[in-house]
């Protein structure tokens, strides 16, 4: 055995800063190594047996949150009295394999350093090691893991490049969420994950996707949504009045945190348009901190997720919205109207329709110029805002129709909104010049003749509803305009508004 030396020459002082785990029984051999190993400039931790050793791994939780407590390198003796050095290097190598071991034995054979190497020991030294044999080996090594440490990062960074560009070709806002769900789950290995969608036009979140782990998961989607995504859905943004107004070219970052109930982690993906996405996250044995730790390591997925799921959403909204007034259009209108009547089959409720025509817009148009006429359709579209619920639809059908949604509304509240709607416009005068440039486009008004159908009073599918509702504003034209009708089963319209021949001399 080498004794200690007085004074480490300057060319073996390289381990400047180095964290260093020696497993060594042998308490004289291991000062004589703890102090050559200081004086080369490293940073040294001593574990007498393979139980205190592996104690220090099972506490290990701090490495993952600071590099300066994490061990760069491991110098472990094969033989100790409570277990075997190789189990020992096995062990490591599973979860630190970027960090090198170097083994030492006094019974070495040629065996035994193949053994070594095959559990993952990078070099092996025999017994009695030299001084500078010890500092080489161990400057070796480090270089070895610093050339280990920087290729894992490169290539979690290459694999985390992947999958974005992964989340990037998703062609669907839903189906971006569901991929994203099955990328992170697989990713960090979660127990239970859900993906949700909130359309800022519903009132709950749609269930996508359900990963819960055979036998692991057990929280149900209602309940997750009722704890977890409640503080969230609170404080949902406002659904803008003009959605070809908005700014859909900043991001919205995505909002991540441990929800304040349970275990999970929930991931908040926003749109200007209002609709979100929610993915919610929870692992076996760890607390939802620990668990937002790791989604937080991941974080160029979330946001390419962020980033896919807004542009497909606003791409989406854009294509249902009419240019002109910010309304929703009439290919809007064949989903929306679908939903609710789905919904309506399913859990009972009435849906209405309403079905506007501007009963004077022709004559703004012909008069005026088409200028004064796209003002007129904006102002028209702003005072049907101010008229109807938050929950209700409303949509520029084409040329001056408007049409109106009206979830769990029968025929007679369905008509009170319309008589409404009705008065509002008879007695409006709208001033245009600003808008239009036109001096003359002042004092104008525009009355609306209005038809009003109800499923399933009045129809028995998506397609009929319409039919009635746009027969019966016919039937309001016939009759004089500025009136409203019901249609009635079969096809019958009520007239329920305006003396007529007074109506035509209006007209």
């Amino acid at each position: 055995m080498q004794t200690e030396s007085p004074e480490l020459s300057k060319s073996l002082r390289v381990l400047q800063n180095v964290r260093i785990y020696l497993v060594e029984d042998d308490l004289t051999t291991a000062r004589v190594y703890q102090r050559w190993m200081q004086d080369a400039g490293a940073v040294v931790e001593h574990f007498a047996t393979a139980s205190a050793f592996n104690e220090r791994l099972r506490n290990s939780e701090d490495w993952d949150s600071s590099e300066v407590l994490r061990p760069q390198l491991l110098l472990v003796d094969l033989i100790l009295p409570d277990g075997n050095g190789l189990d020992l290097i096995e062990q490591w190598q599973k979860r630190w394999s970027h960090i090198p071991v170097i083994a030492i034995t006094a019974f070495a054979t040629v065996d035994t350093a193949v053994a070594a190497m095959k559990a993952g020991a990078m070099d092996f030294l025999r017994k009695p090691v030299q001084l500078e044999d010890l500092v080489l080996a161990l400057r070796k090594a480090q270089q070895h893991g610093e050339l280990l440490r920087e290729n894992k990062s490169l290539n979690n960074a290459v694999h985390i490049l992947s999958i974005a560009q992964t989340l990037a070709g998703v062609s669907e806002k839903k189906g971006l969420l569901k991929t994203y769900l099955r990328l992170i789950t697989r990713e960090l290995k979660v127990s239970e994950g859900f993906s949700f969608f909130f359309d800022a036009h519903r009132s709950f979140p749609e269930l996508l996707l359900d990963l819960r782990q055979a036998g692991i998961g057990r929280t149900e989607p209602q309940e997750l949504i009722h704890s977890s995504l409640a503080p969230f859905l609170r404080n949902r943004s406002q659904i803008p009045d003009n959605v070809a107004e908005m700014d859909s070219v900043t991001l919205i970052p995505p909002r991540t945190e441990a929800a304040v109930c349970g275990q999970f982690v929930v991931i908040e993906f926003k749109s200007p348009t209002a609709n979100s996405g929610y993915v919610a996250l929870t692992k076996e044995g760890l607390s939802a901190s620990e668990l937002l730790e790791m989604v937080n390591q991941v974080a160029p997925i979330t946001m390419q997720a962020a980033r896919t799921f807004q542009n497909l959403d606003v791409a989406n909204s854009l294509s249902l919205v009419d240019e002109l007034t910010g309304l929703y259009n009439q290919r809007f209108m064949d989903v929306s109207l679908s939903q609710e009547v789905a919904r309506s089959q399913r859990y009972g409720g009435p849906v209405s329709l309403l079905f506007l025509d501007l009963d004077k817009f022709k004559s703004v148009n012909d008069t005026l110029g088409h200028v004064v006429g796209s003002q007129m359709i904006k102002a028209a579209a702003r005072t049907l805002r101010e008229l109807i619920r938050d929950s209700d639809q409303l949509l520029r059908y084409g040329g001056d129709e408007f049409c109106v949604i009206l979830p769990n509304t029968s025929l007679d509240g369905a008509h009170i909104l319309a008589e409404r709607i009705r008065t509002a416009f008879a007695e409006s005068k709208y001033d245009l010049r600003d808008a239009s440039g036109v001096e003359s486009a002042f004092d104008l008004n525009v009355t609306t003749s209005i038809g009003v159908a109800c499923f399933p009073e009045s129809a028995d599918s998506v397609q009929d509803l319409i039919k009635e509702a746009d027969s019966a504003m016919y039937a309001s034209k016939k009759a004089g305009k500025n009136c409203v009708s019901i249609a009635g089963r079969h096809g019958n319209s009520k007239l329920l508004a305006g003396p007529v021949v007074e109506l035509n001399q209006q007209i």
